[in-house]
């Protein structure tokens, strides 16, 4: 256990610099301030899910869910980065065992999503109200979490099997923008959405974390709820699977 912890605290301690914390903190702030309030001189307000909301109180759980795109790129960048500089094998030199390793990156980046997420609700409070239970407190952890596995092992995943610097941010950079603007973060999914865009949105795991986060806040959670760990559920274990395949299958110079 204790090697774990000290695993986490290194993981953290080197991904953790001053760029990537302004990247982390300033980027959804942005995203919250600039376009929630942008936007919301120009929707003032709209019906969504039986209640009329600002187009800021829509978007800030949205952003919050948006969190876990941080914590997962982070994991993966630390594993790419001591792959690339030969530290994974320094590591494995010393009393740590690959799977010490993965259980602490994925820990350290479920510590700074949740690190994120609670910033980005302290930057909210002042433009929302926020209606949450213990109850509702209770399914955004469970979601922040579902979702960090899920996307986290994506990123892990790739930082596994890419060899170079360009191809990792070029991909991730990518997906990154993909897999947000296909989700229910900036607008929500109705009958309306055109159709290919709705059918991304329902195959795209951060669509049923931001909708979950949402509903705890506006406490509207109910049956749906069910449906959406499920499917987050489904995702992490597949993808973590895949993780923990390509991440042991990744060679070294000596046998670890």
């Amino acid at each position: 256990m204790n090697s774990t912890i000290r695993l986490t605290y290194r993981i953290i301690r080197s991904a953790l610099d001053v760029n990537t914390i302004s990247f982390l903190i300033l980027l959804p702030v942005g995203y919250l301030l600039i376009m929630g309030l942008m936007m919301g001189s120009i929707i003032h307000s709209f019906n969504y899910g039986g209640s009329n909301l600002s187009y800021v109180s829509f978007i800030a759980p949205g952003i919050v869910a948006d969190q876990i795109l941080m914590g997962g790129s982070m994991a993966g960048w630390v594993l790419w980065s001591d792959k690339r500089t030969g530290m994974l094998e320094q590591i494995f030199s010393m009393p740590f065992s690959r799977f010490q390793y993965q259980l602490s990156n994925l820990i350290a980046m479920i510590l700074v999503t949740f690190g994120g997420a609670l910033i980005m609700i302290l930057v909210a409070i002042p433009f929302i109200s926020i209606n949450i239970t213990a109850y509702g407190f209770l399914l955004v952890f469970i979601y922040l979490v579902l979702g960090t596995l899920t996307f986290g092992s994506i990123m892990l995943a790739l930082g596994a099997t890419v060899r170079s610097n360009q191809v990792f941010n070029v991909i991730s950079n990518i997906m990154f923008f993909v897999v947000t603007f296909t989700s229910s973060v900036f607008y929500p999914i109705t009958s309306q959405t055109p159709r290919p865009l709705a059918m991304a949105a329902m195959l795209n795991p951060l669509t049923y974390v931001v909708d979950g986060i949402r509903g705890a806040f506006l406490n509207t959670s109910g049956v749906a709820d069910i449906y959406y760990i499920a499917v987050l559920v489904t995702t992490s274990a597949i993808f973590m699977a895949i993780a923990s395949y390509t991440y042991k299958r990744i060679k070294l110079s000596a046998t670890v």
